[in-house]
């Protein structure tokens, strides 16, 4: 009954609550009307010719008739070259009655971009004296990343695993590997006795975010301590696992992984942590590699 009765009591408060909350007057902006970029920055993951990117515009009030306001493109701060890296749909914009925002609308032009290049525009609103918020100013900065499409099949075959673990505990430089895509989970890939024979890794890679290309793993048993270390620790089972602090990610362009990992024993201690950098390779150079070695 005492309960029943707390969680009645509870649900009562609650309503109470949120019907006084929903009584309040709302707050509402008083002050001066300003147009602004909504952010001082923007990234853009480039990946075709076609996609267009919205830059969001702020007006602090609404108007009963349309705003007409332009964006210039400050070519003495820029180093992308309009035509050639980027296209603006149109430098003159509208903020409609009523409204509060409109947007610039660039597209990359991914094929006249590589994955080296850092490649900035530099925007200024061309306003009124009386529309411009000094706090904020009237420039924001857009950065043009090429990006690729994430294809798994792309990261499956033979790659080149060059290890700081296999130099350290392997007596090798770099390790010959195949991959393959897991049936059982989305975006992983099977890493085939990635050290040690009949020891395979999974690693997943989220494609959420074009812009941060991450991979992520989950602890796994990798060896055993008697192999890794001529003598058997603890259980004899030698983990790894993705250290708090490290970014572990791939490039879809370049067709590489780099990954952070710390090795350790349960219930005995920790190894170490370890760079790993995997290079998808052809059937071709992989021939070479198991013909000459690296």
């Amino acid at each position: 009954m005492y309960i029943k009765h707390f969680t009645l009591i509870t649900l009562v408060v609650a309503m109470i609550t949120l019907t006084t909350a929903c009584k309040r007057e709302r707050t509402t902006y008083d002050g001066p009307n300003y147009i602004l970029f909504s952010a001082e920055s923007y990234d853009l993951g480039v990946i075709d010719n076609e996609e267009w990117f919205d830059i969001p515009i702020t007006a602090t009030r609404s108007c009963g008739h349309d705003r007409q306001i332009g964006v210039e493109v400050l070519a003495d701060k820029s180093n992308a070259i309009a035509r050639r890296h980027y296209e603006v749909e149109s430098n003159t914009l509208t903020i409609p009655a009523g409204k509060l925002t409109t947007s610039l609308r660039i597209r990359g032009i991914a094929d006249n971009i590589s994955v080296a290049d850092s490649l900035g525009i530099a925007l200024r609103l061309v306003l009124d004296e009386e529309d411009v918020w000094n706090d904020y100013g009237t420039e924001a900065s857009v950065i043009l990343h090429k990006c690729c499409p994430v294809d798994l099949d792309a990261f499956t075959g033979y790659a080149k695993i060059t290890s700081t673990w296999t130099m350290q505990y392997m007596n090798a430089d770099a390790r010959l590997v195949r991959t393959r895509k897991d049936a059982q989970a989305e975006n992983t890939i099977i890493v085939e006795d990635m050290y040690y024979d009949g020891y395979d890794v999974r690693l997943k890679f989220l494609t959420e975010d074009r812009l941060n290309p991450a991979i992520e793993m989950e602890e796994q048993v990798i060896g055993s301590t008697g192999e890794a270390f001529g003598t058997i620790y603890g259980d004899g089972k030698l983990l790894m696992t993705t250290p708090a602090g490290y970014s572990n990610y791939y490039s879809s362009c370049e067709r590489y992984v780099l990954q952070y990992v710390t090795m350790y024993v349960a219930n005995v201690g920790t190894v170490g942590t370890y760079v790993n950098i995997f290079e998808w390779i052809s059937d071709d150079e992989a021939e070479r590699i198991m013909r000459e070695g690296f």
